[in-house]
């Protein structure tokens, strides 16, 4: 299993994802030049990836969908029934193909098996994913928590892509709209350093395990600040291996 991040962050969410000869996208939240450049400078061939996982509806999690589906790349999505609900009639009117998924229902891109659960986000139903192919790798992007009854199915896996959204201070002595930082610090907001960095300590327990930071706030985050929330909560630091997936986003790695 092999994870390219080809962005990460307010301005745009996109994961590619390769487990043999089987390849798909987790959301499509940059325009199609930069999905193809960005694909271009990992060696990778944009026109072969028949799979998308949607998990909202926001646009920066779908804003490329649209050039995906005219141009005949993605054959087929799986995405929730409030995900679905909440994308323009132009992008449902375009896809020919798509799986309703459910909370803890799993089930199978060929032979890949992908269990959806609940997040906590203010959007319509979205969706976080354990996918289980040669390694388990679970996806978690925008929530406000964690709902704790998923700490047992989500636990061991190789590799998890976690928000950790902003550091509290920063963000409350930011220049940003108090409603906005209201939205962020609620349970449909973002998960904070520590909050982040909680889960993570209670999701690895056996072997060390990689973690894809991802979402990180421009001006209210830093790498030193999840490092230093890292290091408070864990129990043991060095149990984790810890990627920062930026705007710019991340080549490939290997889980």
């Amino acid at each position: 299993m092999r994870v390219f991040m080809l962005a990460s962050g307010s301005k745009g969410n996109m994961t590619y994802l390769k487990v043999g000869h089987i390849k798909m996208f987790i959301d499509a939240g940059i325009s199609f030049k930069r999905i193809k450049n960005k694909m271009d400078e990992y060696g990778e061939d944009v026109s072969d990836i028949p799979y998308l996982l949607l998990t909202h509806e926001h646009q920066d999690h779908v804003m490329g969908v649209k050039t995906l589906l005219k141009k005949g790349i993605v054959k087929k999505v799986f995405l929730s029934q409030g995900t679905y609900d909440g994308l323009s009639d132009e992008v449902k009117s375009l896809i020919t193909s798509y799986e309703i998924v459910k909370s803890e229902k799993h089930f199978f891109i060929e032979n890949i098996e992908v269990t959806p659960f609940v997040l906590s986000h203010d959007a319509n139903e979205p969706t976080g994913y354990m996918i289980n192919g040669d390694k388990k790798l679970v996806v978690l992007y925008d929530t406000g928590y964690l709902d704790e009854t998923y700490l047992g199915m989500l636990k061991n896996a190789d590799a998890y892509i976690l928000e950790a959204n902003h550091n509290p201070t920063m963000l409350m002595q930011s220049p940003r709209p108090f409603m906005l930082k209201k939205r962020i610090l609620s349970e449909k907001g973002h998960l904070s350093n520590e909050d982040a960095s909680w889960i993570m300590n209670q999701l690895i327990e056996g072997n060390k395990a990689k973690w894809i930071v991802s979402h990180i706030s421009e001006d209210c985050n830093s790498v030193l600040a999840i490092e230093e929330s890292i290091v408070k909560v864990f129990d043991d630091p060095t149990k984790v291996e810890v990627y920062y997936a930026t705007k710019e986003g991340l080549p490939g790695i290997d889980i």
